[in-house]
């Protein structure tokens, strides 16, 4: 009874079940900042901020980082970001957030505003590198935003290399598709900020965390007195140890459990590559997510295939989940100057810590349906 007073006591209260609730929320957070490589003691220690998903952990990290540089920061970002993420950096420089690949230079903006940049992909729908070189300023505060592993291509970037290569620039990457699936060194990777989901581990849903730097300011997103200042509203002890036990599951089981996926992934693949349809395998060549797969079928309409093969019993998407309802195609796909044919007919599987085997055999003969391809 003791223990479950404690998950229900409010963490902030002075008595015995509030005591004993912070403990738990307190041990959670060390767990979780541990497991991701961040520096858990010491005067330069790194922060963990409980909030209600990832969605808010980055609007909270580009809005805060933003919101505690002297002046108005340069604003970058690009097209294999989350939605949301894209939203509220536009709102940052008083703009609408684009669908298209195309600059936004800050010019002909209120003079209150701050400059954005949509920043161009390479044919990996990665950041370009020189592109970004030619468009930084070393003299001039600039908060880049920029996804670890990418939601719409399954592309990994090189979040250290973007670090060490732009040390001037306060760097937040969006980790949720990476963590549990790519080794996470907070510490190494050099970034301000780094955002993840409990959900997307097995973990519970309503819960994320933004990891910042020690030496990162921030100015919070909600006021209130929690999270050290940092983010309003009593935090949930229940959601929070859930979290802590799905970051260490998911991180002590990274490797092999990359392996078992990277393998599914790659058996699907090669069944639809060998199948007699034309297709193509976005990425292929490129690092990418152990667990996703995004396949072009020319000719075919992307949404159709999603329908079809919803009616058959598999589960495709043609997006991302938040973008559900959209009709435009990826805009990563759009920005890494694909042929419109891909982009137009693109699908993405998805797999997880539930995927089996017997799903990948199933899945290719529901796929199979729906395409219409023949056995190997």
């Amino acid at each position: 009874m003791r223990r479950a007073a404690a998950v229900f006591a409010n963490p902030s209260s002075p008595h015995a079940a509030g005591r004993a609730a912070r403990s738990l929320l307190e041990n959670a957070r060390e767990e979780i900042l541990s497991k991701l490589g961040g520096r858990v003691s010491g005067p330069g220690r790194d922060r963990l901020v409980f909030t209600s998903g990832a969605t808010e952990a980055n609007q909270m990290a580009v809005a805060g980082l933003s919101g505690a540089c002297l002046g108005k920061p340069r604003l970058f970002h690009s097209a294999r970001d989350h939605a949301g993420t894209r939203s509220e950096i536009a709102s940052l420089a008083n703009t609408s957030p684009s669908v298209e690949p195309q600059p936004l230079q800050g010019t002909g903006q209120p003079a209150h505003s701050r400059s954005l940049t949509e920043l161009p992909l390479d044919a990996h729908g990665c950041l370009d590198r020189d592109r970004l070189s030619l468009a930084g300023d070393a003299s001039s505060q600039a908060v880049l935003s920029t996804t670890w592993g990418c939601s719409q291509s399954g592309t990994v970037d090189d979040i250290a290399d973007l670090a060490s290569r732009f040390p001037q620039m306060l760097i937040h990457t969006d980790a949720v598709q990476a963590v549990g699936r790519l080794p996470v060194d907070f510490s190494a990777l050099g970034v301000a900020s780094l955002s993840l989901a409990a959900h997307k581990l097995g973990g519970p849903r309503g819960i994320g965390g933004l990891l910042l730097r020690g030496d990162t300011a921030i100015e919070p997103l909600i006021p209130g007195t929690q999270e050290r200042g940092l983010r309003g509203g009593t935090e949930s002890v229940t959601l929070a140890v859930g979290f802590a036990t799905a970051v260490r599951l998911a991180t002590d089981r990274q490797a092999a459990e990359a392996r078992r996926l990277a393998g599914l992934r790659d058996r699907l693949e090669q069944a639809v590559l060998a199948a007699g349809v034309e297709a193509v395998v976005i990425g292929g060549d490129a690092p990418r997510l152990p667990q996703m797969s995004v396949i072009a079928f020319p000719g075919r309409d992307r949404q159709a295939v999603v329908m079809a093969a919803d009616l058959a019993g598999l589960c495709l998407a043609s997006g991302t989940a938040c973008a559900s309802g959209s009709s435009e195609p990826s805009p990563a796909l759009v920005a890494a100057g694909l042929p419109d044919a891909w982009v137009q007919s693109a699908v993405r599987v998805s797999l997880g810590w539930s995927t089996t085997d017997d799903d990948i055999e199933r899945g290719i003969d529901l796929l199979r349906s729906v395409v219409g391809f023949r056995k190997p």
